[in-house]
């Protein structure tokens, strides 16, 4: 049996199994005009009509519920997020929090829509921001407002339905990969021109082992064997209101120890001289702390700024010149993987980069004689 009920009750039918269902409109979707069409179902008729009634009564309670501004659901979002990520996350994500609390702080949560997000997007572009600052903060607001669709709050998350930005679409020019690898010419201009001191044996030996720049920064003398054979990985430096906090390593295959080769040993030892019983590479104004990722960054681009005929790639690409160092020479990449750290051999596919000199050997094959001899016509 099934019929209109009186007005605002909806639609209710029994459904062949017995049960009862009711469906109600409520308004239209802002994004698609399409109804929304709310749906109850329950044993008995009554329970469908008592669902309906709750429905709607929740509905106009939140109207008349001040409204919540975008600045005080991200607050509240997160101080919820504290126990869901590492201290050095949380710390970071600060800074991302307020860029989008600057712009879209007092608006109300309901009048967000989805273009409002791709304004603020593109004119983060117009400005100048890295397109890896612009995915940051999409991918917040995407976290910021899913929260409030399981709270309630909204029905739809616009963030969702905003478009990813292109940085080439809107410049007219190709972003550069932000994976890259120096390539063995950059790599032996670096061997020999780098200063020998500290931070030049430090990036030799990133060359040479394939570390993260924060378990660099964490190594003591006690992490380096005497002769500079190998390198034990242990621990790492995680950035906390910014400052050097020791903790794990990335992942669990993050503890390693790594064989350093031959050609890398007297920078290894020589870290390890200078180090003494403090870390290899610290703090210039507080004893017995590590230097901060930022510090070894400038110290990093100031030493490469050196090198004549070297890109000045960032301090991650050394790791990303190893791997690919080590693939050129047949390494099987589960081995590259266990070397590095990684958890996954799929993650270290991503680091390869395959020099123009390899794909034009690949290639070359096309351009050899077939020799085998075509059978003559009988």
């Amino acid at each position: 049996m099934a019929g209109k009920r009186a007005h605002g009750e909806g639609y209710i039918t029994q459904t062949p199994n017995g049960k009862w269902r009711g469906q109600l409109m409520d308004g239209n979707d802002p994004i698609t005009g399409k109804r929304n069409i709310i749906s109850f179902t329950a044993p008995t008729k009554r329970e469908v009509l008592q669902k309906i009634q709750n429905y709607k009564l929740e509905k106009e309670q939140k109207k008349k519920a001040p409204p919540m501004t975008f600045s005080q659901w991200a607050d509240r979002w997160y101080e919820d997020y504290r126990t869901q990520v590492e201290p050095s996350t949380y710390s970071n994500y600060k800074y991302t929090l307020q860029d989008l609390k600057d712009h879209f702080g007092k608006a109300e949560l309901t009048a967000i829509r989805p273009m409002d997000i791709n304004d603020y997007l593109t004119g983060l572009l117009h400005k100048g921001f890295s397109h890896s600052k612009i995915s940051k903060c999409r991918a917040m607001l995407i976290q910021i407002l899913d929260s409030t669709l399981v709270n309630g709050l909204l029905d739809r998350n616009p963030a969702r339905a905003a478009k990813a930005i292109r940085a080439e679409a809107v410049t007219g020019e190709l972003v550069p990969q932000p994976k890259d690898a120096f390539t063995p010419e950059e790599v032996e201009r670096l061997m020999e021109d780098l200063p020998d001191d500290a931070i030049g044996n430090a990036i030799r030996l990133l060359l040479g082992s394939g570390m993260r720049i924060q378990e660099l920064v964490a190594l003591t003398a006690a992490d380096i064997a005497e002769d500079g054979s190998w390198v034990d990985i242990n621990k790492a430096v995680k950035m906390v209101d910014g400052k050097p906090v020791l903790g794990p390593p990335k992942s669990r295959r993050g503890i390693r120890t790594i064989p350093i080769p031959p050609r890398f040993r007297p920078y290894a030892v020589d870290l390890r001289k200078r180090a003494g019983k403090l870390f290899v590479l610290r703090a210039k104004k507080l004893l017995g702390t590590p230097c901060t990722i930022e510090s070894f960054r400038k110290r990093y681009y100031g030493a490469l700024k050196q090198v004549p005929g070297v890109r000045a790639l960032t301090p991650h690409c050394c790791r990303h010149t190893y791997i690919t160092m080590l693939q050129a020479k047949g390494v099987p990449m589960e081995t590259i993987a266990r070397l590095v750290g990684h958890s996954r051999v799929t993650t270290t596919d991503g680091y390869l980069h395959i020099q123009n000199a390899a794909l034009e050997k690949a290639v070359a094959v096309l351009d050899e004689s077939d020799t085998r001899e075509e059978a003559a016509p009988a």
